[in-house]
Order: C-alpha cells, then structure tokens, then sequence
C-alpha cells in the first residue's frame, strides 16, 4: 500500500524552465534548444546538480564553449528569472494528499540555488522533508539517490511513490522497488493516482 508520495521539484511542483531566458537572447526557439540540450543541460547542468562550485562550472562551461561564452553567463546571472511559479493545481492537490495522511517528500537535481526557490513557493512548505542531489553528490536516476532518501526518512520503498516529469527518473525509482508516475499535468496526476487507488 503506498504511504508515501514523493515529488520531483522542476517541471512538477514549480515551473523552471531556461526557455524563458534563452528563447529570448537567441530569438530563435531552435538554437536556445541547442543550447539548453548541448551545453546547459548536457554539460554543465549536470556539473551543478551534483554539488560542484557554480562559479567554477560557468567558468569551465565558458572555456569549453568559448562562442557561447555570454550566453552562458546568463544562466547564472538571469538564474531567478527562470522561475515561472507553482505548477497549476500543484498546491492544492498536495495539500489534498497531506489532508488524507500521506507524506509527501521531495527528490530533485538541482544545485543549491534551489534554497531561494524553495523560500519562495508556499507548495514546499507542504514537504515532509526532501533531498537534493547538491547535498548528497548523487543524481537522478542513480538508485543510491532513492536509497539515501527512504533511509533518511525511515520509509519502505514499496510504499513510495515517486513523480517525476522524466522518464528515466522514474524508472530509476521503481528499480528500487518504488511506484512511479510521469508526470503530465496536475490533471493527468489526479488520473494516475486514483488509478492507483490514492485517496484524493
């Protein structure tokens, strides 16, 4: 019986999404998609989640990508504005599942800017706890992420289920034993959950 619901934080509770910058620098949605793929997303991203210095990853990411350079600076200097609020629905829906005694964790790649993130969206205060992967070293999908989470929460991963907007991410959870559900929309979620018999 699932007991325990676990969220992903970008692109489930929140709306972060770097297309609000670099569409816009680009002025072009194809090559801010190249960018984000192959040098945000790709390389440096990744870097960051993980727990390296930020100021360092820009630097090396610059160096790398040297015709990129500025755009580049954006991502940490225009790092906020990313941030298009609470996914519709999101909050309400939380506070729904905490109601009928569920406890809702949290599990993110993110770096530690996501701390001022986090204090600005009233969805997080519904959270139980959460870990993120800057604190811990560990990425999504790596199992150990998930394993770190119900150990430090003292939760049974057969009672867990985990959200996520990424496919991989997902199944990264239920190679641990969890539920998982990609996440669509808030309505879509209503629809899976119920499927799996949560009480909304």
């Amino acid at each position: 019986m699932i007991k325990n619901l676990i969220f992903d934080f970008g692109g489930v509770l929140v709306d972060y999404n770097s297309h609000r910058i670099f569409d816009r620098y680009f002025g072009d949605e194809s090559k801010a998609e190249w960018f984000r793929n192959n040098v945000i997303l790709n390389d440096l991203v990744k870097h960051l989640d993980i727990g390296e210095d930020f100021d360092e990853c820009i630097k090396k990411a610059q160096e790398a990508y040297p015709d990129y350079s500025e755009a580049i600076s954006l991502y940490d200097s225009c790092y906020y504005e990313m941030d298009g609020g609470e996914i519709p629905g999101m909050f309400e829906l939380l506070s729904t599942l905490s109601t009928n005694e569920y406890e809702i964790y949290g599990l993110t790649n993110w770096s530690y800017k996501v701390y001022k993130i986090i204090k600005k969206h009233q969805i997080f205060s519904l959270l139980k706890g959460y870990v993120i992967s800057s604190e811990v070293y560990m990425l999504k999908p790596d199992p150990n992420i998930y394993i770190h989470l119900t150990e430090k929460f003292s939760i049974n991963p057969h009672e867990c289920l985990f959200i996520d907007d990424k496919i991989d991410n997902v199944k990264g959870a239920e190679a641990v034993g969890m539920f998982g559900v990609r996440f669509i929309s808030s309505q879509q979620l209503i629809e899976d959950l119920r499927n799996l018999s949560i009480k909304i």
